[in-house]
């Protein structure tokens, strides 16, 4: 099997790991073996250098034995002649038909396979429609494989949600998503200014909204309301956070470009049920506390931190007032999504990934039409 020559575009913490999360795609990709990392495209080539350094000098230093930094994915596409792409990038920098800012596009109409993080853009969605449609026609074209990076969809627990739904034969009555974030460690400047990021709906929650649609169905948009805690410099007020990083500069920002600390949702499915999401940006620390549920005739599963090894899904089924509860400490999704982005690569079949580049447009609608109800409370 040849090798699949690989691009980073992005060397932050999704591409290549940090204090925040489990994120990391070039750790996964490092134990598949059948890959060679032949370039890092960052404009901040210091950071880039230093991330191959620490790479180099760990256990799977000789995958980068061929690997140079570039301060841009156009220079490394044409120097390196990568087969795939991973996009680790702030939301504000792809995902839009303006140069350089469509790299996405680039990579297909170069012939490299992509897979891209989340959100998939910034823009409004009436806007975005537009780099969509040009994706989906260059994909075509070249016969390549994009998929992006929702990698719930490929979790143990999702899979036995879905296949319980499927068994019970209708839609659920109610899917609730909940997520409440660890903010006082979140050092990135972006994530604070809604102008760069799309906001904590569209930047994080998103791969809550993306539940919602993979376990109740495709959301009725025009149902969707919301109401939210706003930011506020008033330490007496709910919204006033106590432990923003100081290198963040939050309080340079105006309060209406401040993340919310709070959203509320409500939306209805196309199949008749509800769904809410509850968002929130209050825990201190790197732990970060999320859940999902679902409420059917007879049916309760609950997911509870399926980011952690110590994940639960626990169920009730039927007519008992007993619940199983199962573990999966042996799960990682993020491994998942990597391993069937590779398959879809070297069978060149498109349709082994979970989440399309148009799927994951209509997650990105949902999670702008919560943003922007929320906006008008």
């Amino acid at each position: 099997m040849a090798e699949l020559r690989v691009l980073f575009i992005g060397a932050g913490a999704v591409n290549f790991g940090g204090a925040e999360g489990p994120w990391d795609h070039s750790r996964r990709l490092e134990g598949e073996g059948g890959v060679l990392i032949v370039a890092i495209a960052d404009p901040d080539t210091p950071k880039a250098e230093q991330v191959l350094e620490r790479k180099r000098a760990g256990p799977a230093g000789d995958l980068y034995r061929d690997c140079a930094v570039f301060p841009s994915y156009r220079d490394a596409i044409q120097s390196t002649h990568p087969d795939v792409a991973f996009i680790g990038v702030p939301p504000n920098c792809h995902g839009s038909l303006e140069e350089p800012r469509d790299m996405e596009l680039q990579c297909l109409r170069a012939g490299v396979h992509v897979f891209v993080e989340k959100p998939v853009s910034v823009l409004p969605p009436e806007q975005f429609e537009a780099y969509v449609e040009a994706v989906e026609a260059a994909q075509r074209e070249r016969g390549l494989v994009l998929s992006v990076g929702y990698m719930f969809r490929y979790h143990p627990a999702v899979e036995k949600m879905r296949a319980a739904l499927q068994q019970y034969g209708r839609p659920p009555i109610v899917v609730n998503a909940r997520y409440n974030c660890a903010y006082s460690e979140m050092n990135h400047p972006f994530w604070w200014d809604k102008a760069k990021s799309g906001g904590p709906i569209v930047e994080q929650a998103t791969h809550f909204c993306d539940l919602l649609r993979h376990l109740g169905g495709e959301v009725a948009l025009g149902s969707v309301s919301a109401i939210t805690v706003p930011a506020s410099d008033s330490s007496g007020d709910p919204g006033y956070l106590s432990a923003v990083q100081a290198v963040v500069r939050e309080q340079e920002l105006p309060l209406s470009r401040r993340p919310p600390r709070l959203t509320s949702a409500h939306m209805r499915f196309q199949g008749g049920g509800v769904g809410t999401l509850t968002h929130g940006v209050t825990l201190h620390g790197q732990k970060y506390e999320t859940a999902i549920e679902v409420w059917a005739d007879g049916l309760r599963m609950s997911l509870e931190e399926p980011y952690f090894p110590e994940c639960r899904l626990r169920v009730r089924l039927g007519n008992t007032d007993e619940e199983q509860v199962e573990g999966f400490p042996d799960a990682d999704p993020y491994l998942g999504e990597v391993q069937v982005f590779l398959a879809a690569v070297r069978s060149r079949d498109p349709s082994k990934v979970r989440s399309s580049y148009r799927d994951a447009a209509k997650t990105y609608q949902l999670s702008w039409a919560i943003r922007r109800a929320s906006e008008q409370d």
